[in-house]
């Protein structure tokens, strides 16, 4: 059986494009801040006057004109040198995957450092598609509206002459407003095209397809992505999900099976009356931790675990089931054979339903039963950016990510006050209201956990660990010199590391590094500097200790890793 250690994954590039967000950065930013991403349909989407009712009882209509948008995008065509009219006929899921996705490539220093294209592989999650296929395929059904507009009584009293009038300037004002069906159209419209279109515009010849898991899509693409990644049939993994679905019909729908908020998102918080929808996409460059670690990448996070469960025969397809949801939980942290007592965060799928959110708190807290009261924060991203449906996980997913790589517990908004129905003193949850510093526990790994769930009983769930190196791929120590610069002079440690820094050139994790200065301020300036490096991401490359280190009147010696 092969151990955890081998499963072990690391993130070494992320990308995103999320309300308010149009980076990684951006949206862990928002995250701290407290930023709330919700606000009413931009004129430019959908009409509110066309769609809207506050009735939920009047066909055809919406009662809710909330969301979490994106906005200002604009699609760098000659960033990827495409022929803008290709571009024009993309649908902008396609456009987001495909920014997101070099966007991670960039963060992991691509191309500077190595990448074998050749076995990257494209995984990643979306459902529904786009909105362009609803646009363009007004033309198609144009007859059908003449057809209806021929049958109505007062159009047949008109003149033919008047009629044919009518009817040439109904499809003049189509030409006008919608696209046209070219060549590009099918595959600039089609979901399943989405990480074909990224490993096409990227070069990448790994495996690619996307997952269809309705809201958990994007966590069905990372245990795909993790499972290529184990098995060696690959070396790196571009994965997450994209959502671009906020069409008056996708809100219609969801309305009419009384799913949606009209007032707000609230994850876990009094008042949660439904989801509020969003949009957005993020993206994951997955390698194995081993082969992270001996090149020096960045790490962000380690996937120690990811497994998923149905939810089998239940009260509905679309009810949440708490037997289905512990299976994931479970699971996932057997695969990763740690104790989910360990964990000190969850993030939660949390939707703010009024049954949804009292569920999972009641599977969460049977699954993590072995943890002490109060020894858990929990959150949801979905209460700053709504529920991005197939992109929902990689939100999730991102939010976590970035809370290891900057060790604080990020904030959840809307939840205080609680959920009336939910006992948060009988579990060992508390929902994180203010960011704060993430201590360890008993020298415990900083661990969290992250749920996905979806229409049709889909159930996911991730761990996640903070990278602490070497502690999952021990090395034999070997010398280290470190690249100090001061005063403007170049000392031979500093022109060994230069030369130490290529991509061919293996970097350890686990060394001694030896530090010589003439003063104790001096040493603890160069300290400082080898400090602020380190937790940048920086390892020391290889190399014996010069001897003007040795020789010098003061020396530290670092034993790392």
């Amino acid at each position: 059986m092969m151990e955890s250690s081998e499963r072990a994954i690391a993130i070494v590039g992320v990308g995103a494009l999320l309300p308010d967000a149009p980076s990684a950065a951006a949206f862990w930013n928002n995250i701290v801040g407290k930023r709330y991403s919700i606000s009413e349909t931009p004129a430019e989407r959908w009409s509110i006057a066309d769609y809207y009712d506050p009735d939920p009882k009047v066909p055809d209509k919406t009662y809710s004109k909330i969301g979490g948008w994106v906005r200002g995008f604009e699609f760098d065509w000659k960033r990827f040198r495409m022929p803008p009219r290709v571009a024009a006929s993309m649908d902008e899921g396609q456009q987001w995957a495909v920014t997101i996705a070099a966007d991670a490539l960039a963060d992991y220093g691509y191309p500077d450092r190595p990448l074998d294209t050749e076995r990257t592989g494209v995984i990643l999650g979306t459902a529904m598609g786009g909105e362009l296929h609803y646009i363009t395929q007004q033309r198609i059904v144009f007859p059908e509206y003449v057809r209806w507009l021929r049958s109505t009584p007062e159009f047949a009293k008109l003149s033919p002459g008047a009629q044919q009038a009518l009817i040439e300037q109904f499809h003049a004002a189509l030409d006008r407003d919608v696209p046209p069906i070219t060549e590009d159209s099918m595959p600039g419209e089609l979901p399943n095209i989405v990480s074909g279109r990224v490993a096409n515009i990227l070069n990448l010849r790994g495996p690619n397809f996307i997952t269809d898991a309705a809201c958990a899509s994007s966590f069905a693409a990372v245990e795909a992505a993790v499972q290529l990644l184990v098995e060696h049939k690959v070396d790196a993994v571009l994965t997450g999900g994209v959502d671009r679905n906020m069409g008056a019909t996708t809100f219609v729908k969801f309305c009419k099976i009384g799913a949606l908020s009209a007032t707000g998102t609230r994850p876990f918080g009094a008042g949660a009356d439904g989801f509020v929808m969003g949009e957005g996409a993020g993206a994951f460059l997955l390698k194995r931790l081993e082969d992270a670690e001996r090149a020096g990448d960045k790490i962000y996070a380690v996937i120690r675990g990811v497994a998923g469960s149905s939810d089998g025969k239940g009260k509905g397809i679309t009810a949440p089931n708490p037997i289905g949801q512990q299976l994931a939980i479970n699971r996932a942290w057997e695969a990763a054979e740690l104790d989910p007592a360990s964990a000190t965060l969850i993030e939660a799928h949390g939707t703010s339903t009024r049954v949804g959110d009292v569920v999972e708190v009641e599977s969460l807290a049977t699954a993590f039963r072995g943890a002490a009261r109060n020894s858990i924060g929990l959150g949801s991203a979905k209460s700053n950016v709504g529920h991005l449906k197939a992109g929902a996980g990689a939100a999730g997913l991102l939010k976590t990510t970035l809370a290891l790589h900057h060790k604080v517990l990020p904030p959840t908004l809307n939840a205080n006050p609680p959920n009336a129905n939910i006992d948060f003193s009988s579990t060992p949850f508390f929902p994180v209201h203010e960011a704060r510093e993430w201590t360890k526990q008993n020298g415990t790994p900083r661990r969290a956990g992250v749920s996905a769930y979806g229409f049709g009983g889909t159930n996911f769930h991730l761990v996640l660990e903070e990278h602490v190196p070497g502690m999952l791929t021990q090395r034999p120590k070997v010398y280290t010199g470190a690249s100090i610069v001061s005063g403007g002079s170049t000392t031979p440690a500093t022109m060994a590391s230069a030369a130490a820094t290529t991509p061919e050139r293996p970097i350890p994790v686990r060394g001694i590094l030896a530090l010589g200065a003439n003063s104790p301020d001096e040493l603890k300036k160069k300290l400082d500097e080898v400090t602020a490096r380190a937790e940048a991401g920086w390892t020391p490359p290889r190399t014996l200790p010069h001897t003007v280190d040795i020789r010098a009147r003061e020396r530290l010696v670092i034993d790392f890793g």
